[in-house]
């Protein structure tokens, strides 16, 4: 690049003084050669812009909306320092031409952290908000329980039986598909006869189980999960911080799934 080059860019930018803004400007009047390029310059600067434009519109990859969302919040970063235009844009273009790699690396080193147990953090959030809800606790009734089974599982992948929890007082009022760490998920709803809503959730899991269900219990975001590896998913049972019975819940939903 030359020193009419560099200077050309900055006036682009607005960063000369007047002098040799004055200076440039002139060069451009008698110089056909100097005014084509700096139409090539803005042409580019044009097109650098629609790309990014064009970007904005993308939908954010579920692993790097999990990855902002468990980022805890930092200190205000100070004021940065002005750049010219130009090279914030030759910057852009930089990280465009890389984003196709950048984007699977940043998805190799985070999905396996995330889908080691992040999916239970997503299902409390579920939770939190449908178990709320009267009448539209569920996307579609328990009236239509074949079909719950055969969406639900060529959907996610695994199939299943709509367990019976009647012993447990609960009633099957319906399914969901709701999705964690990218990958679909059925949720069924249960309700008992003061309210309180119990769900059952499966997602497709390659990972080997046991012989037996082996049934680990734990509390995240204020909810209850029993959690569970069969053949083809792995499960979880989900209700309130304290509910009774969960544990037996998860062990004849194991039976009967």
């Amino acid at each position: 690049m030359t020193d009419f080059s560099i200077k050309l860019s900055a006036y682009l930018d607005g960063e000369l003084d007047p002098a040799d803004a004055l200076a440039v400007e002139t060069r451009l009047a008698d110089d056909p050669a100097a005014q084509a390029e700096l139409d090539a310059l803005m042409d580019a600067d044009a097109a650098a812009l629609e790309q990014f434009d064009a970007q904005l519109n993308d939908p954010v990859p579920f692993a790097l909306a999990q990855q902002i969302k468990n980022t805890p919040l930092s200190a205000p970063a100070p004021a940065p320092v002005r750049r010219p235009v130009w090279g914030a844009i030759a910057a852009s273009l930089v990280i465009f031409g890389l984003g196709g790699v950048g984007g699977y690396v940043v998805k190799d080193q985070t999905t396996p952290t995330v889908l080691a147990g992040g999916w239970l953090s997503d299902i409390a959030d579920y939770h939190a908000i449908y178990a709320s809800q009267g009448r539209h606790l569920v996307e579609v009734g328990a009236d239509e329980s074949d079909h719950i089974e055969t969406w639900l599982g060529d959907t996610v992948g695994a199939n299943f039986t709509i367990p019976d929890l009647s012993a447990f007082d609960l009633t099957f009022e319906g399914g969901r598909l709701v999705v964690a760490n990218g990958k679909p998920v059925a949720q069924l709803m249960y309700r008992d006869p003061a309210g309180t809503v119990i769900a059952l959730c499966l997602i497709s899991s390659d990972q080997p189980a046991g012989d037996a269900p082996s049934f680990k219990s734990q509390t995240i975001n204020g909810f209850d999960f029993v959690s569970w590896r069969g053949a083809d998913a792995a499960y979880v049972v989900i209700g309130p911080d304290g509910q009774p019975n969960l544990d037996d819940i998860a062990a004849a939903a194991a039976l009967d799934i």
